[in-house]
C-alpha cells in the first residue's frame, strides 16, 4: 500500500549544469520507511490534475524524517519546470515508496554499472550500507565496486563523498568515474586521477575485471537503452541472468 507524503523543500544543491540534489523534509506523515534502491512518485500539478513522475531516493534509509533526490532538469519537461521553479518551504506531494531495485542478501562482491543520475538509488544503497557498517565499527569483508559513467569532467559531482567512503571502508568500497567524451585526464588534479578512466562504463569495467564474473552480483542503473546494452554486455560474458539486477528509466 503506497502512502501519500506531504513534504516541504528544505533546500536544493546545484551539482552540475543541469543536475540538482533536492532535500525534502516530511510534514505528514513524519516518517518514511524505505529500502535503499526504492523510489517515490512526485505528484506534479497540471491543468488536467496531478501527473506522476518517478524519482529514486538518494539518501540513507536510517534517516526517516527527510529524503534526497538527484534530478536532472530537462528543459521544457513538465516535472522539470515544476521542480526548477520550486522555492524553499514549498509543499510538495509524493507517493511511495515503491520499487524492487536493491541489494540481494548474500556475501557476493557487488559491482555497480551506472550512468548519469542512475547514481541516485546506488548512492542510497551504498551510503545506507557503508554508514551502517561504520556506525557499528564493523567493516565487512564484502566489497562494493562502482563504475559511474559521465560525459565530461565538468559533469562530475559527489567526488569528495565517494573518496571519503573509499577511505572509511579501508577500500572495501572502490570506484571509477568513466568519462566518455574526454580525450585525456589532464584537467584532473594529480591526486584524483586514480579515480578516473576514459571511455564508457563497460570499457572501464573490462579493464579491471576480465574473467570469472560468475562470483559477482551486478547492479545496473541508468537510461533504458544503456541499461539494456549493459545487460546484454554481461550476458555475452556468460554472467547468469539471476546475477544481474537493474533499474532503468
Amino acid at each position: 500500500m503506497l502512502t501519500n507524503f506531504r513534504t516541504a523543500l528544505s533546500h536544493k544543491t546545484h551539482l552540475n549544469s543541469n543536475t540538482y540534489l533536492y532535500h525534502f523534509d516530511l510534514i505528514e506523515p513524519k516518517e518514511i520507511i524505505f529500502k535503499p534502491g526504492q523510489y517515490v512518485m512526485l505528484k506534479v500539478p497540471s491543468s488536467k490534475g496531478p501527473v506522476s513522475r518517478l524519482y529514486s531516493i538518494a539518501s540513507q534509509n536510517t534517516v526517516t524524517d527527510s529524503f534526497d533526490l538527484i534530478i536532472e532538469i530537462v528543459p521544457g519537461g513538465l516535472a522539470s519546470n515544476y521542480l526548477f521553479s520550486l522555492s524553499e518551504k514549498t509543499e510538495v506531494i509524493f507517493q511511495g515508496p515503491a520499487g524492487m531495485f536493491g541489494l540481494k542478501e548474500n556475501e557476493k562482491e557487488k559491482i555497480f554499472l551506472v550512468t548519469g543520475t542512475g547514481i541516485a538509488p546506488v548512492r542510497s544503497i551504498l551510503i545506507s550500507n557503508i554508514k551502517d557498517q561504520i556506525s557499528k565499527l564493523q567493516i565487512k569483508n564484502q566489497k562494493f565496486n562502482l563504475f559511474w559513467g559521465l560525459k565530461k569532467f565538468e559533469d562530475v559531482y559527489l567526488l569528495n563523498e565517494l573518496k571519503q567512503w573509499n577511505n572509511e571502508t579501508m577500500k572495501q568500497f572502490e570506484f571509477k568515474i568513466c568519462l566518455s567524451r574526454e580525450q585525456n585526464l589532464e584537467m584532473i588534479p594529480e591526486n584524483d586521477k586514480k579515480y578516473f578512466e576514459l571511455g564508457h562504463v563497460n570499457f572501464c569495467f573490462e579493464k579491471q575485471f576480465s574473467s570469472d564474473l560468475n562470483s559477482f552480483d551486478f547492479y545496473l542503473c541508468g537510461g533504458r537503452l544503456i541499461v539494456e546494452s549493459l545487460k546484454q554486455f554481461l550476458l555475452n560474458k556468460n554472467v547468469p541472468g539471476e546475477n544481474i539486477i537493474f533499474e532503468k528509466f
